[in-house]
């Protein structure tokens, strides 16, 4: 029996979405959605997962002078994060230059930035992880990126 093709969750296509309307231009030289060899050898959230073969990571090349710009993305991601009254749900994690920032549900504060140590600085583009579960990963209501 083989094993059922991956596919992005629909979440991070909306988003994808949004960026691209409103950035039409950008460079997309270090997007990504399905990790690559380095990647499958570990744990990812860019590597389909084994239940039901969802790849809920998505990265978003930083160019500021194309129209997208990480620092200002995250700087908005981490505002709706922290908002008291409607909080974004979906956000399991984002890197982006040397640091990481937790969404709801984790075991680190939600929306507070810490030192990240990986390989990868992730200084070209900002990396987007959704908590893994269909509600949020396949939710298809509109995050609201219009370059703000």
């Amino acid at each position: 029996m083989s094993t059922p093709a991956w596919r992005m969750a629909k979440s991070l296509e909306v988003l994808r979405k949004e960026i691209n309307a409103a950035a039409p231009e950008r460079s997309k030289v270090s997007d990504g959605g399905i990790g690559d060899a380095r990647h499958a050898a570990g744990a990812s959230d860019h590597n389909p997962c084994r239940c039901c073969r969802v790849v809920t990571a998505r990265d978003f090349t930083h160019d500021p002078s194309g129209g997208f710009d990480a620092t200002a993305f995250t700087t908005w991601l981490q505002a709706r994060l922290l908002d008291p009254v409607s909080p974004e749900r979906r956000v399991k994690y984002v890197i982006w230059n040397r640091r990481i920032m937790s969404g709801l549900g984790q075991s680190h504060a939600v929306g507070v930035w810490r030192p990240y140590t990986g390989t990868n600085p992730h200084t070209k583009h900002v990396h987007l992880s959704v908590r893994h579960d269909a509600p949020r990963y396949d939710a298809v209501d509109p995050w609201g990126w219009t370059n703000a």
